[in-house]
C-alpha cells in the first residue's frame, strides 16, 4: 500500500489541499492505520495552532509578565540623588460648580530640580475603575529653553524594583503604560544633576468647586 507525505497528511489537517486531493486522501485514511496515526498527530498540533493564535491574554497577565521578564538585565539608576519639588498640580484646580468630571481622568503635573523642569501628564479612562494608567512626561531646561534634553535615562519604579526604563527623546519627551495608577517612582538620571526622584500622585478625583 502507497502511503501519503507527512506534507500532504499536514496540508490536510490544516485544510489546504484542493477537494479532490482531499478527498483521495480522505478515503485513504478510512484503510491505513499508519497514515491515520500520523494525520491524528497533526491533526492535534494544527488545532493546538489555532487555539493558541486565537488565545488573548487579559491586560493584567500582560503587566505581570512585563513585570517579571522585562526588565531583566536593566541597570538601576546611579548618581547621588538631588531633590524636586511639586510646583504645579492640576488636581488642586477645583472643577467650575457643576462641571461633572466624568470625562478621562488626566492629572498634569510640573516638577522643578535645578534648571530642570519636568511635565507630566497621568491619563486613565475613567477615575472609579481600576486599570492601565498613561504616563507622557517630557524634559525641559528651565534656564536654557533651546537646549535639547535628550537621551536621558528615565527609571520607572514600583517599591524598590524597576518596572521600566526609558530614554528621553530629542525633545525631551517619554512616556510609560501603568498596570495602575499607584504607589508609582521616576528616578531621571542626568548629567551634572545627579539623580531626580519623583514620586508619582494617584489619580484620585478632583474636588468641584464649593457652591455658595
Amino acid at each position: 500500500m502507497n502511503h501519503f507525505s507527512i506534507e500532504t497528511l499536514i496540508d490536510f489537517a490544516r485544510g489546504l489541499l484542493l477537494s479532490q486531493k482531499a478527498e483521495e486522501v480522505k478515503h485513504h485514511l478510512e484503510s491505513c492505520k499508519k497514515c491515520r496515526q500520523s494525520y491524528d498527530t497533526w491533526r492535534d498540533v494544527a488545532e493546538a495552532g489555532r487555539r493558541e493564535k486565537k488565545y488573548r491574554p487579559s491586560e493584567s497577565a500582560v503587566q505581570r509578565a512585563k513585570e517579571a521578564f522585562g526588565t531583566r538585565g536593566v541597570r538601576r539608576p546611579f548618581g547621588r540623588k538631588t531633590r524636586s519639588r511639586l510646583i504645579f498640580d492640576s488636581f488642586l484646580q477645583p472643577l467650575p460648580e457643576g462641571v461633572r468630571n466624568s470625562m478621562a481622568a488626566t492629572r498634569q503635573l510640573q516638577y522643578r530640580s535645578g534648571s530642570l523642569l519636568i511635565d507630566i501628564d497621568l491619563t486613565k479612562e475613567s477615575h472609579g475603575a481600576e486599570g492601565p494608567v498613561l504616563l507622557m512626561g517630557q524634559i525641559l531646561n528651565a534656564e536654557n529653553p533651546d537646549r535639547q534634553v535628550k537621551d536621558l535615562r528615565i527609571f520607572l519604579f514600583r517599591g524598590k524594583r524597576v518596572r521600566a526604563q526609558t530614554n528621553s527623546s530629542p525633545l525631551g519627551e517619554f512616556r510609560f503604560e501603568l498596570a495602575d495608577a499607584k504607589n508609582w517612582k521616576l528616578f531621571l538620571e542626568t548629567e551634572g544633576q545627579g539623580v531626580i526622584p519623583i514620586s508619582l500622585p494617584e489619580l484620585t478625583p478632583r474636588p468641584a468647586r464649593a457652591s455658595r
